[in-house]
């Protein structure tokens, strides 16, 4: 059964609420860990769009792997105020901040573009609730175990405590229960996330390698990536859309041909470089993924990014190597 994670802002660098230096000392003052029944009760909230609820859980994920957020609760809200202009976004953190675990998921709402009033634990469940985008899960079977919670799932304790946001689905996941059924257009548009959108961005780049100069592939698709591809539609003589439909995708994966990873041994995928990060899955023997064109050498072992099961991971080059498609 796979382990269902949590990200959010925990403690600082001295196990205290407040006095530790700004940025993430000991990389557990704003990160992962493996969902746990909290003493005080969780109750559960989710959002009613799916897309929201991948931004949500995406920007946690880039909040816990950016060493420059730290916590401190006398600083909480110096991560929301820097990650503004940012369209808080918490990959483009370059500056070490402070949040604490409720200032937090405010950001990370934010940058699923649900604007939330400043709120602290008691008052969470209110805010969330007032703003029209999420439902209350109630039940043992939301609460009490992690089979049915889903990513982008908000988790706050029953009283004054804590607050956390799902990473990864149970293996029982299911939709809100008002979620609706509203198809979704055709291909990628302004506001998605993900490794979908870091693949087309790398593709853009390929064609033109000016096209995405402030943010670069970085999985946002956001108002940068849209000019790019309103370029794109209208150098090739297609309806110019922003939207990376069939047409456009064809026309830009034409141009060049994408690399892969194949493995040489089972090797396990990782949230980020290095064998300490978590395990997200196994890229099997002989199985091929996509390249995302990025490495990094971490104890002098190069790692390499690839798109698994819809998201990003990085595996060893010790049980992988890059091959052409």
């Amino acid at each position: 059964m796979a382990t269902v994670y949590v990200g959010s802002a925990r403690i600082d660098e001295n196990g205290k609420a407040s006095g530790g230096r700004a940025g993430d000392q000991t990389g557990r003052e704003v990160s992962t860990q493996a969902w746990y029944k909290h003493s005080k009760g969780w109750r559960v909230f989710r959002a009613k769009s799916a897309q929201v609820a991948e931004k949500i859980a995406q920007d946690m994920q880039w909040a816990c792997d950016n060493k420059h957020i730290g916590y401190d609760q006398g600083g909480r809200l110096t991560l929301y105020n820097i990650s503004k202009p940012l369209d808080f976004n918490c990959k483009k953190i370059e500056t070490d901040c402070e949040t604490d675990c409720s200032a937090l998921v405010r950001v990370c709402c934010a940058y699923a573009g649900i604007d939330l009033p400043n709120f602290r634990t008691p008052t969470e469940p209110e805010a969330l609730l007032n703003s029209g985008a999420f439902v209350e899960l109630t039940g043992s079977k939301y609460t009490d175990q992690s089979l049915y919670l889903g990513r982008g799932d908000i988790l706050v304790t029953r009283t004054q405590g804590h607050t956390v946001v799902v990473l990864n689905n149970g293996s029982k996941a299911e939709p809100a229960p008002d979620a609706g059924t509203k198809p979704v257009p055709e291909g990628l548009h302004y506001g998605d996330v993900g490794s979908a959108v870091t693949v087309m961005q790398r593709a853009l780049l390929l064609w033109d390698d000016k096209c995405l100069p402030r943010y670069g592939a970085d999985g946002d698709f956001g108002s940068e990536t849209e000019k790019a591809v309103k370029a794109f539609q209208t150098v090739k003589g297609l309806p110019v859309t922003g939207v990376y439909d069939q047409a456009t995708r064809a026309a830009l994966t034409s141009i060049g041909k994408p690399e892969h990873i194949i493995a040489t041994g089972d090797v396990y995928v990782r949230s980020a470089p290095g064998t300490g990060n978590r395990e997200i899955g196994i890229l099997k023997n002989g199985k091929t993924a996509l390249y995302q064109n990025e490495k990094r050498t971490v104890d002098s072992r190069d790692w390499y990014l690839i798109e698994f099961d819809g998201q990003n991971g990085w595996v060893s080059s010790k049980y992988a190597k890059l091959v052409d498609a």
